[in-house]
This record gives C-alpha cells, sequence and structure tokens, in this order.
C-alpha cells in the first residue's frame, strides 16, 4: 500500500480568500443598502411628523374651516420641501369642523406621503413606501374675531 506517495492530494487553502470575497461581496452591500433604506425611512418619517404637528398647529388658529384646510396644506407642503424630502405622492387631510371663533374644538391633521426608495435597487414594491403622521391640536377660543 502506497500512503504517502503521488496518488494522494493535499488540498491547499490557495485562493479561497477570493472565493469567500465573492460570496460575501454582495450581502454586505445588500446589508448597507438596508441600512441606508431604514435611515432614509426613519428620517422620512420624522419630517412627515412635524409636517402634521406644523400644519394642525397652523390650522388651529384659523378663522373658519375654509381658512383652516388653506393654511395646513401649505404650511405642510412648506415644512417636508424645507426638511428637504422629497413624496411622489403627498396628501394632507385636514378635519377642522369644530373651529369657531370663542369656542373650543379640535382640529386633526394627517399627512401622507410615499418615499422613494426605486434609486435604492431594493425590491420594494411600487418603488416607495407610504409614510403617513398624524397630529390633533386644540384650536384656540381666545383668538381675535377679526
Amino acid at each position: 500500500m502506497n500512503q504517502g506517495g503521488p496518488a494522494r492530494r493535499y488540498w491547499s487553502d490557495e485562493g479561497s480568500a477570493s472565493v469567500e470575497g465573492a460570496l460575501l461581496l454582495p450581502v454586505v452591500i445588500f446589508v448597507g443598502l438596508l441600512i441606508i433604506a431604514g435611515a432614509r425611512v426613519s428620517s422620512a418619517q420624522q419630517a412627515v411628523d412635524n409636517a402634521a404637528v406644523a400644519a394642525a398647529r397652523a390650522a388651529s388658529i384659523a378663522r373658519n374651516p375654509a381658512a383652516a384646510q388653506h393654511a395646513g396644506s401649505d404650511v405642510a407642503r412648506d415644512r417636508l420641501r424645507s426638511e428637504g424630502l422629497t413624496c411622489r405622492g403627498f396628501n394632507v387631510s385636514i378635519d377642522a369642523g369644530q373651529i369657531a371663533v370663542g369656542h373650543a374644538g379640535l382640529v386633526r391633521v394627517k399627512v401622507t406621503c410615499q418615499v422613494p426608495l426605486s434609486d435604492l435597487a431594493l425590491p420594494v414594491p411600487g418603488g416607495t413606501r407610504t409614510i403617513t403622521g398624524s397630529f390633533t391640536s386644540p384650536s384656540d377660543p381666545y383668538r381675535a374675531s377679526s
């Protein structure tokens, strides 16, 4: 029996680092893109929440429901623009039916924004993530009527 002869092969580790690198690189890139997507969604949620708070406050000091709709929508749009958030779809829903000068009431605002994620090359259905923020603000019963 020939135990140490030329028929026995020895496997070496030559080239294994290249193979490991080739296998791990796509995984590392994918995890990095997930982290970036998570940060983008988190930042967008904060911006949408801030826009809802600002819109509710602006609508709550309006003198009538129509003025509240206009003021709230404008403030929400401006706040999102100033925070650098780009929305593919944008909607502001304002319930200002309880506003009346001399009476306390509540103003409810819901801001919805579709944040694009398609530029990250991640498998996101539709390429966007819908972010929603809402806030309720009391109206000021002592605001002036003129």
